[in-house]
């Protein structure tokens, strides 16, 4: 389950000063292991785009031939 909500900066940053210094530097630890794993999912994103699946020659020839018979069944009606 997942909850969002709203607090306004001010009232986060009042929230964040009154931890205890080992909650800071926790809630520090934790914000600064989130942006590797935010490149990593991003890189595994660019990878999978790069080696992923792609049409044959075969392939496109026979997505042509189809566009081409529905364009003529569109145009005579």
């Amino acid at each position: 389950m997942e909850i969002k909500v709203q607090v306004p900066f001010q009232q986060l940053l009042a929230l964040v000063k009154r931890l205890t210094p080992a909650q800071k530097a926790r809630l520090r630890k934790e914000l600064v292991d989130q942006k590797p794993v935010q490149k990593k999912n991003k890189d595994e994103f660019i990878n999978y785009l790069l080696k992923g699946p792609v049409y044959s020659d075969k392939e496109i020839k026979v997505i042509e031939e189809n566009r081409k018979s529905i364009a003529t069944w569109r145009t005579k009606g």
